[in-house]
């Protein structure tokens, strides 16, 4: 079957945007663990090897901090920023979600502080969280499956329309030259 209608282009750009809408809202939905996890004081250890490191701050005015853990091997490991406006309940106070390590590690001893010279009266937690990566990964899967299936039926399309337009011409042709 041939798709030459030029709607088929459309069907293939929708395909394309409803799924990447799709996984938009699959790749969101990665912070509900986030939002749900139980948070553990800064002072204790962070074991959280194959799961995402998540670091709260209880300061709603926080501004930017910069957070950073030290492993067993006295390692420094940088973790990134991650200020989305992610929120999490936790003995009737709220934290704000404010860095995330994707990669954690057992043992580390995490340090925020802020990158300005205000004194820091703020209260930090982390969380491990497991599902995270995994939720974010399948966003991707799906958003480049969705890209990649309507890239493909509009090439196809194109192919089909193309084919369409040559047979004509040498029907035309022929008929043309049977008429002589």
């Amino acid at each position: 079957m041939r798709l030459t209608n030029p709607l088929w282009y459309l069907a293939a750009f929708l395909l394309a945007i409803g799924s990447t809408m799709a996984a938009t809202a699959v790749a969101a939905s990665a912070f509900d663990s986030v939002r749900e996890a139980k948070l553990t004081p800064v002072s204790e250890l962070a074991d959280a090897k194959g799961s995402t490191l998540a670091v709260f701050s209880n300061d709603p005015d926080r501004g930017a901090i910069a957070c950073h853990g030290r492993d067993r091997a006295k390692e420094r490991v940088e973790i990134p920023d991650k200020d989305v406006g992610v929120t999490n309940r936790a003995a009737g106070e709220t934290w704000y979600l404010i860095a995330m390590l994707e990669d954690g590690r057992d043992g580390l001893r995490i340090v925020c502080r802020p990158e300005s010279d205000r004194p820091d009266t703020a209260g930090y937690a982390f969380a491990g969280v497991t599902t995270y990566a995994g939720t974010v990964n399948n966003g991707k899967g799906i958003a480049i499956l969705g890209v990649s299936a309507g890239a493909l039926l509009g090439a196809y399309v194109f192919w089909s329309r193309r084919a369409a337009r040559r047979d004509r011409r040498l029907l035309d042709t022929a008929t043309t030259s049977s008429r002589q």
